[in-house]
């Protein structure tokens, strides 16, 4: 594939391997570059600053003009995206439902780099897992791991609301959250609204730099899932535990992320949390 691109300064050879993208020609500014693939040339133009403008149906458009285009063609044309899920175990490992995620046509980050607005993405990948959850008659908790921004945004959580209260899924699905630089209004208003339509609270990684106890003082939740880097530390978890024992005195549902080893499994027994790894369960396509 050959690619046409403005570039605002030379492009070092390295770069361009880096991505398996070679020069085919060059003339000032403008470069032909051959790529194995349009996903390693998309990496490229999201990665690196060398390139502003990319010829496009016979006129050059900006390079963030362009990569809009990808990723809105991509994942419409795409009915259903790839749905894969993380099981989630009782203290006794009794299966309490699962952690969902979808396989975008490029790596999480990048897309959300890319996106002026994740929502959409977050719907599509959402309806997704509707579709996999009812085709196999999945009757658990359904905790949904949406980007961070998105939960900002009243048009996404209302419209996740309706898609699953349409199927009767209200009560098996939980919103997690990661703070992420969010407004902490916007955020407690959007998850009221979710909580009053029976949707479940989770807060993610907490323990790690993105979560911390405020998260929980302020969002109320009904489950909170302990960062893996707690889980992995021997000295973490003795810090933890009478946090832990607070949550769950409090009615706060816990959730021990992380969950490699017979030590990690024994702790969580332990603490009579639940519990999620892949020392149980590695994810798998759903």
């Amino acid at each position: 594939m050959n690619y046409i691109v403005v570039a605002n300064r030379n492009i070092p050879k390295e770069v361009l391997e880096k991505y398996n993208l070679d020069v085919y020609f060059k003339k000032g500014p403008k470069y032909v570059i051959q790529a194995e693939d349009l996903k390693s040339f998309i990496e490229f133009l999201l990665n690196e600053d060398y390139v502003e403008e990319v010829l496009h149906k016979d006129r050059y458009i900006p390079k963030d003009q362009f990569l809009q285009w990808f990723l809105d063609n991509l994942l419409d044309v795409q009915q259903y995206l790839d749905v894969k899920y993380q099981k989630i175990f009782s203290s006794n490992l009794e299966v309490i439902g699962a952690e969902f995620f979808c396989g975008f046509p490029i790596h999480p980050f990048l897309l959300m780099k890319a996106l002026k607005e994740p929502c959409f993405a977050d719907i599509k990948c959402l309806r997704s897992i509707i579709k996999r959850v009812e085709d196999n008659n999945w009757d658990k908790l359904i905790f949904f791991n949406s980007f961070p921004r998105s939960i900002e945004k009243s048009d996404f959580v209302i419209t996740a609301v309706s898609l699953v209260k349409s199927k009767g899924l209200a009560d098996k699905t939980v919103i997690e959250v990661l703070e992420y630089q969010l407004s902490e209004e916007k955020v407690l208003r959007n998850l009221n609204f979710a909580r009053s339509q029976n949707l479940k609270i989770a807060v993610d990684d907490w323990g790690s730099e993105s979560a911390g106890i405020f998260r929980i003082v302020n969002l109320k939740p009904h489950f909170v899932k302990i960062d893996k880097s707690i889980t992995w530390n021997a000295e973490a978890r003795e810090l933890v535990e009478p946090v832990i024992k607070k949550f769950l005195e409090r009615d706060i549902k816990v959730i021990v992320e992380g969950i490699e080893n017979e030590e990690h499994l024994e702790w969580t027994k332990k603490l009579n949390a639940y519990m999620q790894g892949f020392y149980l369960h590695k994810p798998e396509p759903f």
